[in-house]
């Protein structure tokens, strides 16, 4: 039987929970929603959870646009299972993780994204990001996507497509995977192109992409395009255009970058810098402030950062950043190395095919590595994005799947 005293210290802790209650609720929607707006991601993502008011306050259109423009970068890593045989790995989910990115920062919050019901985490790959959303691929199938916002857990995927593609007299000898954004249509689109070889009636090496945007029922073919140089998963989305390195061994007097536009499904050549070298080995294409860039990792001196300023107009290439090879961490000398995002304070996020991070200081010329916590381990995917609290129910204009949260360890 409690005491007097515990009773009334039980009954006070109650008040003041009480208390601080109805003094959140009985603030105006556009304070309270100023209040939210200040705090850290980790802390945005918790306070959804808290009552269906704030989770409309996050997730209202105004807001959420508001969110895009001072959102904080970050980085959504896909860790495979750490499992002693091939067939256990195989069953067992991956894990992702969510990196909170300050510029100069040692050490940065990590988050690890919690999975549960249908969304699958086994046998997916990370395919890239747009606005927050992420495309997921299922590598058990050909043609199975998912877009998903791991800030709301919603998702929904693209249709299965059961017709046979192998047919008389062509053979499937690869196949890569592009993921783009219009913001125009406001549609997210997955594009599939296969390289074939032909042996009938005469053999021939052919090229074709098909694409399915988010929300469809149906992949459509778009006919013979440029294949992409070598890489499973490739494309760099801006402007409503979804671009990639040309396979320069099929298309020897080609401009080396390529544009697809996602609305008008034509393709457009876009040329490189002047003088720019046509190996594409070690190359690599991307998008930092929003203008797209080439950077070419396996020039002998320097590691030079070309940025298109005017977008679609050639002389508007310019040598943004210039980083001496001398200068870089000696684990890093020989590595590819890849440009990821430009800080608010200039700093550059590089990273290197042996997913080592270092932020680049273009004034001190310095270098300072990313530590990672040691649970995320050393072979992952790593794609740069932003947080989104957008309901992709109302993107697609459909009811999504709702799977997913985070929890904060």
């Amino acid at each position: 039987m409690k005491s007097h005293r515990g009773r009334s210290r039980a009954k006070h802790g109650a008040n003041q929970a009480q208390d601080a209650e109805w003094s959140m609720s009985a603030l105006p929607d556009d304070i309270t929603a100023d209040i939210l707006m200040q705090l850290p991601l980790k802390s945005k993502i918790q306070c959804r959870c808290v009552c269906r008011t704030w989770r409309n306050l996050l997730s209202d259109s105004y807001l959420s646009e508001f969110q895009r423009e001072r959102a904080q970068s970050m980085l959504v890593l896909r860790s495979p299972p750490s499992c002693v045989s091939r067939k256990a790995a195989a069953l067992a989910p991956n894990d992702f993780y969510v990196v909170e990115l300050e510029s100069g920062s040692v050490r940065h919050n990590v988050m690890k994204l919690n999975t549960k019901n249908n969304l699958p985490t086994c046998h997916v790959e990370l395919v890239g990001s747009c606005n927050g959303l992420l495309c997921l691929f299922d590598k058990n199938s050909k043609k199975v996507f998912y877009l998903c916002n791991p800030v709301t857990g919603e998702h929904v995927r693209t249709p299965v497509n059961c017709k046979k593609e192998k047919q008389r007299g062509q053979t499937i000898l690869d196949a890569v995977l592009g993921f783009g954004f219009s913001p125009e249509s406001n549609h997210y689109m997955v594009l599939r192109v296969t390289r074939k070889k032909l042996t009938y009636p005469n053999s021939i090496l052919r090229s074709e992409g098909e694409i399915c945007i988010f929300g469809d029922n149906e992949w459509k073919s778009i006919g013979e395009i440029p294949f992409p140089d070598c890489k499973k998963f490739f494309g760099v989305s801006l402007n409503g255009a979804l671009h990639w390195i040309l396979n320069l061994d099929d298309y020897e007097d080609a401009d080396l970058i390529c544009a697809l536009d996602i609305d008008s499904k034509k393709i457009r050549p876009m040329s490189p810098p002047n003088g720019f070298r046509r190996d594409t080995t070690e190359m690599t294409l991307g998008v930092l402030r929003d203008c797209l860039f080439i950077c070419d990792s396996m020039t002998l001196y320097n590691l030079d950062i070309w940025v298109m300023k005017e977008y679609g107009v050639k002389d508007s290439w310019t040598k943004e950043i210039v980083i001496a090879k001398t200068s870089l961490p000696s684990n890093l000398q020989n590595s590819f190395l890849q440009p990821i995002m430009v800080s608010k304070d200039g700093e550059v996020l590089i990273s290197s095919d042996s997913n080592v991070f270092v932020w680049y200081d273009p004034g001190s010329k310095s270098f300072t590595k990313v530590t990672l916590p040691s649970r995320v381990g050393s072979e992952f995917k790593a794609v740069c994005s932003v947080a989104s609290f957008d309901s992709l129910s109302a993107i697609m204009k459909k009811e999504c799947r709702r799977d997913q949260c985070y929890t904060a360890r």
